[in-house]
């Protein structure tokens, strides 16, 4: 063996001695790289972790909703309202002769208003809607109480019965003639609709905003001579489609979290969490504890979800959220449900402890899921509940330091 190999296998000898081996098939088993003791897990309930909270409705309004809302409900009336786009009196036509010519609207032929079902109640039947001719021209800012006048027998337009096995789809109505448009009207057409039925109920139209079906009003009709052999149709999409309830959706009552419903609510909670928590090596399980102050709210046996999300800047109501879903916590809410509820913050929690997540402010927002395409809606009690406010119990690992047992 050559001096050079001697030595080397002399301090290879000496460092097995002194302490620490070097295994290549067992990699990071030197006590060095060790904890100093066992990891220990530790649980809490946090009953002052909300340090703030509040509720503001408005995100989405109605005239923004997926939906147009009749409902006949003792707890919530809704009519429908929508005015159509003004229909073009004139259009062009190619003659037999090639030349172009300008065709005047004449007699009509039928008018056919077509809705889509986006949701009913299957167990209530007999359900019908009913439509109604409103003023062309009516305030977009009326409530339900200024316009249920016009919901009257001398306005009906017709009556529309949707069958009991009907869950969604399309309604074309057969209308009467005599909604063509008047001059009067300046080309424009309004019309409300309500629901009846065998029982109290409530359904939903598409209203065409978020990828729904808006209402379509087609009007089949012949030109004025002397061109009256021609006939055209005209297609038309609403301008305005709204709805109105009873009672009017007002801002939440002070110390109330309310979630979903239209226009749209959210709430906002401010939590300070114990360093050794955010810091710890590792977030086992992070659960906000939440009471409801009510039944939810909602179409009949329908769910919905809560979702929680960080702040990235704190701006209030408009705060900024962190756009990734991977970065938040959800449970599922059933119409009228009551009790409490347990809503995982755990992947908030470990967010808060990276880098990226460090400098962000506590503070997270509860919304219901999908906004502005539910009637869904859930309380729950604020901090100043007290024992019935939210509370936060967390289970993580204490932090521990490296170094020879």
């Amino acid at each position: 063996m050559s001096a050079w190999r001697s030595a080397a296998f002399a301090a290879l000898a000496f460092g097995a001695l002194a302490g620490c081996k070097e295994q290549i098939s067992s990699p990071g088993k030197c006590p060095a790289l060790c904890p100093s003791g066992h990891v220990q897990l530790a649980d809490t309930l946090l009953t002052t972790a909300d340090v703030s909270d509040t509720s503001v409705r408005g995100f989405v309004l109605v005239r923004e909703a997926s939906y147009l809302l009749a409902s006949n409900l003792d707890s919530l009336q809704s009519l429908v309202l929508v005015r159509f786009s003004r229909i073009d009196t004139t259009w062009f036509v190619t003659l037999s002769s090639g030349l172009v010519d300008t065709a005047y609207v004449g007699n009509p032929d039928s008018v056919v208003l077509d809705l889509h079902l986006v949701q009913r109640d299957t167990a209530v039947k007999g359900l019908k809607l009913l439509v109604y001719r409103l003023p062309a021209l009516f305030d977009t800012g009326a409530s339900y109480a200024s316009i249920l006048p016009y919901f009257a027998d001398s306005t009906l337009v017709d009556t529309v019965p949707i069958s009991d096995t009907l869950q969604t789809g399309d309604l074309p109505v057969r209308i009467a003639d005599s909604l063509v448009i008047a001059p009067a009207d300046t080309g424009v057409v309004s019309l409300g609709i309500a629901v009846v039925a065998a029982g109290k109920t409530a359904l939903a139209l598409g209203s065409g905003n978020l990828g729904t079906t808006a209402p379509i009003l087609s009007t089949y009709i012949h030109a004025k001579a002397p061109l009256d052999t021609l006939s055209h149709v005209t297609s038309v999409e609403p301008s305005v489609s709204l709805f109105v309830m009873n009672p009017p959706p007002g801002q939440p009552p002070s110390g109330v979290l309310a979630l979903g419903g239209i226009p749209t609510a959210r709430a906002t909670l401010r939590l300070s969490l114990p360093t050794v928590v955010v810091d710890s090596n590792a977030v086992v399980r992070a659960t906000l504890l939440l009471n409801t102050t009510g039944p939810a709210g909602g179409f009949a046996r329908d769910s919905f979800f809560v979702f929680a999300q960080p702040v990235v800047r704190d701006f209030g109501a408009k705060s900024i959220l962190w756009p990734d879903s991977t970065v938040s916590g959800s449970v599922l809410i059933h119409e009228g449900q009551t009790g409490p509820v347990a809503l995982d913050l755990a992947p908030i929690l470990r967010f808060w402890g990276t880098t990226q997540g460090d400098s962000t402010p506590r503070l997270i927002v509860l919304r219901a899921y999908p906004e502005g395409s539910i009637l869904g809606s859930v309380t729950f009690a604020g901090r100043v509940a007290g024992a019935l406010g939210p509370q936060l119990r967390v289970t993580y690992v204490k932090p521990y330091t490296f170094g020879l047992p």
